[in-house]
C-alpha cells in the first residue's frame, strides 16, 4: 500500500492507533464537520439578515402585515432547524465516505429523487406554483379593490357631513365582502391543488355537501342575520346615534354590525335586536325631524285668535336664539285637527334638524301654557259632572216608588265644575214603628241610605242619624 502524505507527515504510524485513523480519513471527517458548522453559521447569518429585511418590508403595509408576523415566527425555525438538517445531512454523506463506507446507495437514492423531484417540479409543481401564486395575486386584488370601490360609490352617494358615517360602513362592508371573497378563493385553490396532486375531490365534494346541509339547518337564523345586517348597513337605513323603533322597541342606536343592533331606550335599558328579526325599521332622526304638536282649548274659545296666538307663538321660538338653530322651518298651525270631547284640537307642525324634536316640543308646551294664560284662553282637563236625578223619594216615605221607578245616578261628561256638596235627605223618625219591616222594606231603606251616604260631604249628624235608624230597625225586628 503506498503511503500518502499524512502518513508520512505523522510518522507512519501503527495500525490501529488513533494518528492512523486519522491519517486513513479521520482528519478530513475533522474538517468536514468543522467546514459544516461554519457553513451552517454563515448561511444561518445571511439568512437571518434577509428574513428581517422582508419582515419590515412587509410590516409597513397593513395588508401584508399578517405575513411579516408568520415569517418573523417563522425565522428561528427556518435559520436553525432546517438549514442545519439540509447542511448536516451533506456532511454526514462526507464523512462517511472519507472513513471508507459506502454511501453509493445513499447518494443514488438522492440522485434518483432529486431526479424524480425535478421532473414533478417541472410539470405538476410548476403547475401547483402557479395556482398559489394566482391565488396570492387575487388575494391582493380583493383586498385592495374592494374597499376602494365600495369607499368611492358609498361616498358619491352621501353629503359631507356623513363622511366619517359613511366611512365606517363602507369598511364594515369591506370586511364583509374581502374575507367572502378570500375565503372562496382559498377553497378553490385547495380544490385545484387537490386535482394536480390526483386526489379525487368527488367524494370531498359529497362531504362538504352534506356537511353544509347540516351547518346550513343550524346556522339558518345566523345566515339570515348576516344578509340582512348587509342590506341595513347597504341602505343605510339607520346608523349610529339614530333614535329608532325596531321590532317594537325604541331607542338610540349604540352600535350596529352584521349580526345585530344594540338599543338603549330612555329608562337606560340595553336591547340586543337581531337583524334579522326587524321587519319593519322607524329612524326618527333620519336628516331631519319634525315637531308635531296638538293643542286643546275650551269650545268657547274664538278658533281665528287661537290661531293667531299659536302662530305667534311659533314665530317667537323661531326667532329664540338657542331654539332657532335647531328649527328648519317654523312651527305653525296645520288645521284645525279634530273636535273632541271636551276641547278643539289644534294641531302644528314644523321641521327641524335630527333628535331635536323633544326638546323644541318641551319649550313649545311651556310657552303655551304661559302664553295661554295670560291671553284668558282655557286650557280644558277632562272631568266629570255626577247627576243625581230630581224628586228623590225621602228616606222612610210611607209611598216608596218602585224599584224599577228609581231614579239612578248618572254620570255625564261635561264642561261645568263638579258639585262640590249636596243635601242630604231627612229621615223623620216619627213613621219608623208604624210600618212592619219587610224585605222590601229593608232593601229600600239600605238603598236610601246609601244614597245618603254618597251625596253627603262633611254632615256627620245625617251620618249620626243613619246609623241610628239602622239600629232600630235591627231592635224591632
Amino acid at each position: 500500500m503506498e503511503e500518502s502524505f499524512l502518513d508520512n507527515f505523522l510518522g507512519n504510524p501503527a495500525e490501529g492507533s488513533f494518528l492512523a485513523w486519522l491519517a486513513d480519513g479521520g482528519l478530513w471527517a475533522f474538517l468536514i464537520a468543522a467546514g459544516a458548522i461554519i457553513a451552517w453559521w454563515i448561511v444561518r447569518l445571511i439568512l437571518r439578515r434577509g428574513l428581517r429585511q422582508a419582515v419590515r418590508g412587509l410590516d409597513q403595509h397593513e395588508a401584508t402585515a399578517d405575513v411579516g408576523m408568520a415569517v418573523q415566527a417563522a425565522d428561528s425555525w427556518i435559520s436553525n432547524i432546517f438549514v442545519a438538517a439540509v447542511i448536516g445531512a451533506a456532511a454526514a454523506l462526507g464523512i462517511l465516505s472519507v472513513l471508507g463506507n459506502n454511501v453509493d446507495p445513499a447518494v443514488g437514492y438522492l440522485k434518483n429523487t432529486g431526479a424524480t423531484t425535478g421532473n414533478w417540479l417541472a410539470t405538476d409543481g410548476l403547475r401547483i406554483v402557479l395556482i398559489f401564486f394566482m391565488s396570492w395575486v387575487m388575494t391582493r386584488i380583493a383586498r385592495r379593490v374592494i374597499p376602494r370601490l365600495l369607499s368611492s360609490i358609498m361616498l358619491g352617494q352621501a353629503s359631507t357631513a356623513d363622511h366619517d358615517e359613511v366611512l365606517k360602513r363602507s369598511e364594515t362592508l369591506s370586511s364583509v365582502f374581502v374575507g367572502g371573497t378570500v375565503a372562496l378563493v382559498y377553497v378553490l385553490t385547495l380544490f385545484m391543488v387537490l386535482t394536480e396532486l390526483s386526489v379525487p375531490i368527488g367524494p370531498v365534494l359529497g362531504g362538504f355537501g352534506i356537511a353544509g346541509i347540516a351547518v346550513g339547518f343550524g346556522a339558518q337564523y345566523l345566515v339570515r342575520d348576516l344578509i340582512a345586517g348587509i342590506f341595513i348597513l347597504a341602505e343605510n337605513q339607520y346608523r349610529t346615534g339614530d333614535v329608532v323603533t325596531l321590532s317594537g322597541i325604541s331607542g338610540l342606536v349604540e352600535s350596529i354590525n352584521l349580526r345585530r343592533t344594540i338599543l338603549r331606550d330612555l329608562d337606560g335599558q340595553v336591547h340586543v335586536i337581531p337583524n334579522g328579526e326587524i321587519a319593519v325599521a322607524t329612524n326618527k332622526t333620519k336628516y331631519w325631524s319634525r315637531v308635531n304638536l296638538d293643542v286643546g282649548v275650551a269650545y268657547k274659545e274664538d278658533v281665528e285668535r287661537v290661531v293667531e296666538v299659536l302662530n305667534d307663538i311659533g314665530e317667537e321660538i323661531a326667532a329664540d336664539p338657542y331654539y332657532g338653530l335647531m328649527l328648519i322651518t317654523p312651527p305653525q298651525v296645520l288645521r284645525l285637527n279634530s273636535l273632541d270631547d271636551s276641547a278643539v284640537t289644534f294641531k302644528m307642525l314644523g321641521d327641524c334638524k335630527p333628535m331635536k324634536q323633544w326638546e323644541i316640543m318641551g319649550e313649545m308646551r311651556k310657552r303655551i301654557k304661559i302664553r295661554l294664560d295670560a291671553e284668558g284662553i282655557e286650557i280644558p282637563f277632562p272631568h266629570q259632572t255626577v247627576y243625581w236625578g230630581e224628586a228623590q223619594p225621602p228616606l222612610g216615605s210611607s209611598a216608596p216608588a218602585p224599584a224599577q221607578d228609581i231614579e239612578r245616578p248618572v254620570v255625564a261628561p261635561s264642561a261645568e265644575p263638579r258639585p262640590t256638596s249636596r243635601p242630604s235627605p231627612t229621615v223623620p223618625t216619627g213613621s219608623r214603628d208604624d210600618q212592619p219591616m219587610t224585605p222590601e222594606r229593608r232593601e229600600e231603606l239600605l238603598s236610601a241610605m246609601a244614597i245618603a251616604t254618597a251625596a253627603r260631604v262633611g254632615d256627620v249628624d245625617t251620618d249620626i242619624q243613619s246609623r241610628t235608624l239602622l239600629v232600630d230597625t235591627a231592635e224591632n225586628d
